[in-house]
């Protein structure tokens, strides 16, 4: 039947919708053929979307220097690598087996604290920073193995530089 169904709506160009449950909500999908294979695109109901035009409300003027959007578009270049989707789990779904785990060997499960609100961070001494440690680390691995800083003082310090990196962004 997936066979069939796959040939079938590739030959006409078509694609379905869908009425899915996702999370215990009804949502609408688009079923539609990619690379081979059925796939499946989540879609949002007529009222769910609005005209950014709509969005009176907000109401407020951006004004950006040249050299901030250069800065940001250099992060993302600096951060960008390829995909590894190896690299990324269900911290929701792992937390919640843990959970399961625990109750079924009888431990009594304690709620968590809420987190604390973060502080304000100035963007542009936050990107600026993520820039120099990806400077510096791109540096680090273009210097050869046998190369390494020559005193402690200046090791501690990148990994001074990198904590304050981590700091400001989160």
């Amino acid at each position: 039947m997936y066979e069939l169904l796959k040939r079938a709506m590739d030959q006409t160009g078509k694609v379905a919708i869908a009425r899915v449950m996702i999370r215990s909500r009804e949502s609408l999908a688009a079923i539609r053929v990619s690379g081979g294979t059925i796939m499946m695109s989540a879609m949002h109901y007529p009222d769910e979307i609005r005209h950014p035009g709509a969005l009176t409300e907000l109401g407020y003027q951006v004004s950006l220097h040249d050299n901030e959007v250069k800065m940001a578009v250099n992060l993302i270049n600096s951060l960008s690598a390829k995909f590894q989707p190896e690299k990324y789990t269900d911290t929701y779904r792992q937390s919640l087996m843990e959970k399961i785990q625990a109750k079924i060997a009888g431990e009594v499960i304690a709620t968590p604290a809420r987190p604390e609100s973060g502080k304000v961070v100035d963007l542009m001494e936050a990107l600026k920073a993520s820039i120099n440690l990806a400077k510096e680390e791109r540096e680090q691995k273009k210097a050869p193995k046998g190369n390494k800083p020559a005193d402690a003082a200046a090791d501690v310090e990148l990994k001074a530089a990198k904590t304050r990196a981590r700091r400001k962004t989160s």
